[in-house]
């Protein structure tokens, strides 16, 4: 990979999966096929897997030098025609372009038993394109107490990230298209005191543009749609906010200590344990999981996205969920069940999934 200056310190070990569109389908060149990946310090692992045929170079390992990956900073994405992996560091982030498995095979030459993995091509990868990564610059730069990370391809082919801004809120830094010459943007994704306090009911101590770092967001996830992607920050002041990207404009906040029963204490304190993760379906809607972290305790909110025709948003409580003294390491979300990982008090690894309708 391509190597900068020593960075900060190093973060912890995280590893994840992504699905392939079709495969649930029985004729896809993927059906039952899926990525997996493990990141640890500047090293990250990627393996794909398929449950009925053998996959020919399936394993990578990337190393990028005098950089710590984000934990979760790997996010992958699918086109008709491409994979592309979205990869985020302390101080870079990178995109790497791999053919569609439906663009490497066509479904009747799939009887041998074994194929070539999309990772088969992978020397081929030129990771010092300076098209295919970027430095994350140093203003706004990168917050140091959040490893939260989101990234996307929009409909043109644009590759974005979005981060946790040093000065609070979101910054998003834009790659174009991987096959066309152009520049790199970043924007901020910031609250005028005016609309915070039009938003929150509160009024800050000092009516100032910047936000405080309690905006800081802990976690983030997208939702893309045809010409925009709606962000969604959880942040340790234990609320939910919501933006357009496109228009840059801050939809929805929500306090999500109204859901939690006693929440006194947790006021007062950082929300650095929650998380967010979302869940779409064509005939519900999205789905927003949320597990509110508290010492010894936790709970997992499930919320319907609600919309009016003036563009107004809001949350409809689906679910709460509360859970016992085990620790979260990671949940994802599905339309009716949330799936979650937890270590026990033996440090055994346990995997409980509920349905929350």
């Amino acid at each position: 990979g391509a190597s900068v200056g020593p960075g900060a310190g190093r973060y912890a070990d995280s590893a994840g999966g992504f699905c392939y569109q079709e495969s649930a389908q029985l004729v896809s060149v993927t059906r039952n096929r899926f990525i997996h990946w493990t990141t640890s310090g500047d090293t990250l692992e990627l393996v794909e897997e398929s449950l009925d045929i053998n996959l020919l170079n399936n394993a990578i390992r990337l190393k990028i030098q005098n950089c710590s990956l984000l934990p979760g900073g790997v996010h992958v994405c699918e086109t008709q025609n491409l994979v592309v992996i979205l990869i985020v560091t302390n101080q870079t982030v990178h995109r790497l372009v791999l053919p569609h498995p439906a663009r490497m095979y066509r479904s009747e030459l799939i009887t041998e038993g074994q194929m070539q993995s999309v990772f088969t091509d992978i020397g081929k990868v030129n990771f010092r394109d300076p098209s295919n990564y970027h430095m994350i610059p140093s203003i706004p730069g990168l917050a140091s107490n959040s490893t939260a990370s989101a990234a996307w391809l929009s409909s043109d082919g644009e590759a974005l990230f979005a981060l946790p801004s040093a000065s609070g809120g979101i910054f998003v830094l834009k790659l174009p298209p991987h096959d066309v010459h152009g520049i790199v943007s970043v924007v901020e994704l910031k609250q005028s005191s005016v609309m915070q306090r039009l938003l929150t009911g509160w009024m800050p101590t000092a009516i100032r543009g910047d936000q405080g770092p309690s905006d800081l967001p802990v976690s983030l996830s997208v939702h893309c749609l045809e010409h925009d992607a709606f962000l969604f920050a959880l942040c340790q002041d234990h609320k939910l906010r919501m933006w357009s990207y496109k228009d840059q404009m801050c939809l929805m906040v929500a306090d999500l200590l109204e859901f939690v029963p006693v929440n006194k204490d947790l006021r007062l304190a950082a929300g650095t344990g929650h998380r967010l993760r979302l869940a779409y379906s064509q005939s519900l809607g999205l789905y927003l999981g949320v597990y509110m972290h508290a010492p010894k305790r936790g709970q997992f909110c499930v919320f319907q996205l609600v919309s009016t025709e003036s563009n107004r948003y809001s949350l409809d409580h689906i679910s709460s969920l509360f859970t016992s003294q085990e620790t979260l390491v990671d949940f994802a979300l599905t339309p009716a069940e949330i799936w979650a990982l937890w270590h026990d008090d033996e440090n055994q690894t346990v995997v409980k999934y509920i349905n929350f309708e």
